[in-house]
């Protein structure tokens, strides 16, 4: 039979309230979900330490992760080792495929506990799989319940610590420096569109290739732009091709069509206007916008040029 271990609040990471304790309503599971790696970490370690946890170095991953061991009740005749690790900040929530990876690292650990941290939060599957490898799973909600429940000038200076200055921005795990926000525009190559039901397509379709199998009949409300377009059904709207629009037998196109070159094959019938489109065409890759965190010192130190988090979901130009 397992021995029961430490939980949560013994560790230090979890406390229950204690009748009387003030609410303190600037902790709050979104604003620590929203700081910095480095300063979670740092809570953490604060945390394990208040509880009277003795503490080993931190060891910081290229994807913002850290792993720090610990011993809790180092005192007692029979201290417990634990290891506590913070998923990679691209990551910040948990799903199974991230406990399973924590339980391997654990192995290497002898007699050594787990204690998962993700501010994200854990999806049901990770949080099952989490209790079957008897690992501790500590979100931003466990983190603000302690921050919360802790007397009110150690949550006071806690706080002060971890939001001063820019405490949202994520540190390079290479220099431990802020990084900074970057756009970068990232071609997105059109895909095929290949269309084998009849129907009305209300969405603007913009694609490599489009097709429209036999016996379909689709109407598009949006003008159309392709580089190449192959018709074997019918189809009604306003369609602009940098290539060649193909019309196969028993094919029907109904509206106007601008094309480089069109071909109707036997069998096959335009209802409307056809002309040739000139001059250099409109290019048909399009570029989205994106944001990330780059470290602002690469001239410094030239390994912090392979360093890129994506934005978290919700701040300015994640999407």
């Amino acid at each position: 039979m397992l021995e029961p271990f430490l939980t949560l609040q013994e560790a230090g990471f979890s406390q229950k309230r204690g009748k009387g304790t003030p609410d303190r309503h600037y902790w709050s599971p979104e604003l620590v979900a929203s700081l910095d790696w480095l300063r979670v970490a740092e809570l953490a370690r604060a945390i394990a330490a208040r509880a009277g946890c003795e503490l080993a170095g931190s060891r910081v991953g290229m994807n913002g992760s850290v792993l720090f061991a610990m011993l809790e009740e180092p005192r007692s005749p029979s201290p417990q080792r634990a290891l506590v690790k913070l998923v990679a900040w691209n990551e910040w929530g948990a799903m199974p495929e991230h406990v399973e990876a924590f339980a391997a690292e654990l192995r290497t650990a002898k007699d050594a506990r787990g204690i998962l941290i993700a501010p994200g939060g854990f999806t049901s599957a990770a949080m099952q799989r989490a209790a079957e490898l008897r690992i501790e799973a500590v979100d931003a909600v466990s983190l603000c319940q302690v921050l919360t429940d802790m007397p009110a000038e150690q949550s006071d200076f806690y706080f002060v610590i971890a939001t001063a200055g820019e405490c949202g921005t994520p540190s390079c795990p290479v220099c431990q420096r802020k990084m900074a926000r970057q756009a970068r525009a990232e071609a997105m190559p059109p895909l095929a569109r290949v269309f084998d039901e009849s129907g009305l397509v209300a969405d603007e379709v913009f694609c490599h290739l489009l097709e429209v199998k036999q016996g379909c009949d689709v109407t598009f409300l949006h003008e159309v732009r392709a580089r190449k377009m192959s018709i074997h059904g019918r189809v009604q709207g306003d369609f602009v091709c940098e290539g060649a629009v193909t019309l196969e037998p028993g094919a029907m196109l109904d509206g106007t069509v601008a094309a480089r070159s069109l071909n109707v094959r036997d069998g096959a019938e335009l209802r409307g206007k056809f002309r040739i489109l000139e001059g250099k065409p409109k290019s048909f890759v399009v570029s989205k916008l994106r944001w990330e965190w780059r470290c602002a010192y690469v001239g410094e130190n030239p390994a912090c040029a392979g360093i890129a988090f994506e934005p978290h979901d919700g701040e300015v130009g994640s999407k």
